[in-house]
């Protein structure tokens, strides 16, 4: 039996214009399902989302498969009250997303992680 799981892991977080942050990372060794979503709400700007996979929650990397890179969420999100948006994320044992201003203007970001769990 599966259940559905959801943390946030950014409220209200901090970004500059032109910068790149960071949302709180979480164990993702229990996701059990094909794809996950997030619900993010932006200020201002124009973010660009990625899933970020890491094996010890220290050391963290961009997936990419042999020709692309992996972990696309959302490209171009302007300001938005809240937006539900699937995505198949990459496996691993610690997820967090990076979140990236296009030189627009600086924003606050909150962000949920739902996903299907085993019970």
């Amino acid at each position: 039996m599966k259940m559905v799981e959801s943390e946030r892991l950014a409220s209200a977080l901090a970004c500059a214009k032109e910068a790149t942050v960071y949302t709180n990372s979480r164990r993702f060794d229990d996701f059990d399902g094909d794809s996950a979503a997030v619900l993010i709400a932006s200020t201002a700007g124009s973010i660009t989302v990625t899933q970020q996979c890491s094996n010890d929650g220290v050391n963290w990397y961009d997936p990419e498969d042999a020709t692309a890179a992996k972990g696309a969420v959302e490209d171009a999100l302007t300001v938005t009250t809240g937006r539900y948006i699937q995505f198949t994320p990459v496996v691993c044992k610690f997820i967090r997303f990076k979140i990236v201003e296009a030189n627009s203007a600086a924003t606050a970001v909150t962000l949920d992680l739902i996903y299907p769990k085993s019970r």
